[in-house]
């Protein structure tokens, strides 16, 4: 027959309340509260990368030319300035070739 080892009430109280003494309802919301904020940092941090990042990617994938957000300019698009620069380029060479005829 196996032993039945009984205790007293009080140890029985100390083993329950060991290494997993149940926590408060106000220790469980703390916990829960840390874990969000720990969370949110985390989120907050990777906005910031992102943002950080998409800001690079504009810069990179910017043509060179000044342009302001919303602005509305023949100068938008790199195919107006190429456009603008071969005309006068065009306009150039008529020029100089009737200066030497």
């Amino acid at each position: 027959m196996a032993e039945i080892n009984k205790l007293s009430v009080g140890q029985a109280l100390d083993k329950l309340r060991g290494k997993d003494a149940p926590k408060s309802k106000m220790d469980q919301l703390d916990q829960k509260i840390d874990e969000l904020d720990e969370q949110t940092r985390r989120l907050r941090a990777e906005r910031h990368r992102i943002e950080r990042d998409q800001r690079a990617n504009q810069n990179k994938a910017s043509d060179g030319t000044d342009k302001l957000d919303g602005s509305h300019g023949f100068f938008q698009s790199k195919a107006s300035v190429l456009i603008f620069f071969g005309a006068a380029f065009f306009i150039l060479l008529i020029f100089v070739l009737n200066i030497t005829w």
